[in-house]
């Protein structure tokens, strides 16, 4: 049924448009992109009308890599920008209804660039195409974003909350996470130590001081009193005991991204490197796509002894296959570490490596997520020179 509704609300040229977008569109619909094929060969028109008449182009849609802050500067044209809008509205349209409500949760907001943004705006607010069924679709739909309000925030994310807010299409709440309070703090700290509030409350005061109650602090500096062994565990008590008055002589936490730097830069040198080599990778990655990316010297900074004392560390963490950076400023802290270019240099061998081994050699669809992955390293290393021609021109073409 919902892919039947995808169909019904987006023509088949828009499908191909956001599979440029969405890869897995291209498993989910076979017979479109198999028509497509056939419409190619034949030399037909690439434009097809909805049932509006709005036209849906299937040709590439391309982000443009930008780190300026400036709101002024856009990066698309104005007609690939408001076909990549509408396509998503029409998206979001088919994909809920009263009997299936939806739920989209952006997490670090703040990290956002403009392009996402302006989408969010438009996918919240700009719903007058939609029809009679408007009113019923923005109930469907419930939007949930995070943004640290006093660390990092600019000025493109509170444009677009005020525009969302100053819409009148759509009711924003605003939920304000403040640090825990003392019984919060207590109740974390007993269910980790395994030891009843009574007794943990005379350390969970001094804690949550030292932390302003925000829980990872809370997190960091538990980990932290016990490396230094002002937290420790008694075999004879059979139970974790502290030293109070050590504690107290504990710095309070008032820049995370500081402690966590320095508490980088205590790890040997290659647990350091290894760990930039993940961040570049964002957020998190599969194990499998490291080792693609490390098979050869140019990028044979991983093994595996670094990734468990990484672990061991909590400077990143496992489940299952997948490394994940416990919070976005462990990663940030860990890619920053390093120059510019030396950053770009590590996105274009861990881009390249991809391309070459799953891509270009055919063993990996080229609209698989892994060649996502490959192709957005590419673009993060910017203009980095390439110098073999026929490689300059098969990249330019897998990015067309």
């Amino acid at each position: 049924q919902l892919l039947e509704s995808i169909e019904n609300h987006l023509p088949a040229s828009g499908i191909v448009a956001l599979s440029k977008l969405i890869p897995s569109f291209r498993s989910l619909f076979p017979e479109i992109f198999r028509r497509v094929v056939i419409d190619d060969d034949d030399g037909s028109g690439n434009e097809d009308d909805d049932e509006e008449g709005n036209q849906c182009v299937t040709g590439c849609i391309t982000y443009p890599n930008s780190d300026t802050d400036d709101d002024s500067d856009c990066l698309f044209p104005d007609n690939i920008k408001n076909q990549i809008h509408y396509l998503f509205q029409k998206l979001t349209h088919a994909i809920s209804n009263p009997q299936a409500p939806m739920m989209i949760f952006l997490d670090d907001l703040h990290w956002a660039d403009k392009e996402s943004l302006d989408l969010l705006t438009s996918l919240i607010t700009d719903v007058g195409h939609l029809g009679m069924d408007a009113d019923l679709d923005r109930r469907c739909v419930c939007f949930v974003a995070t943004y640290r309000y006093n660390e990092g925030t600019n000025r493109r994310v509170e444009k677009c909350v005020h525009a969302i807010e100053n819409s009148n299409v759509s009711q924003v709440t605003y939920l304000n996470l403040d640090g825990m309070g003392e019984q919060g703090t207590n109740a974390m700290i007993s269910d980790a130590l395994k030891l009843p509030t009574r007794l943990t409350r005379p350390l969970s005061d001094v804690v949550r001081k030292k932390t302003l109650g925000n829980p990872f602090y809370v997190k960091i500096f538990m980990a932290m009193l016990s490396e230094e062994n002002c937290l420790k565990y008694s075999l004879k008590e059979r139970r974790w005991i502290w030293n109070i008055d050590d504690i107290h002589q504990r710095s309070m936490i008032q820049d995370l991204a500081l402690v966590l730097a320095q508490k980088l830069l205590r790890l040997p040198d290659e647990v350091q490197d290894a760990l930039t080599f993940v961040s570049c990778f964002g957020r998190s990655v599969h194990r499998d796509v490291l080792e693609i990316t490390t098979e050869t010297e140019s990028c044979a900074v991983i093994s595996d002894r670094c990734l468990v004392l990484a672990v061991e560390e909590r400077i990143l963490e496992k489940s299952g296959e997948t490394y994940t950076f416990p919070h976005d400023l462990i990663q940030q802290a860990a890619y920053e570490r390093v120059s510019k270019e030396k950053t770009r240099i590590i996105h274009f061998h861990i881009g390249l490596q991809i391309l070459m081994k799953a891509v270009f050699t055919g063993h990996v669809d080229p609209f698989s997520p892994l060649s996502f992955i490959g192709i957005e390293q590419i673009t993060k290393a910017d203009d980095f020179e390439l110098k073999n021609s026929e490689l300059r021109i098969s990249l330019s073409e897998l990015l067309l």
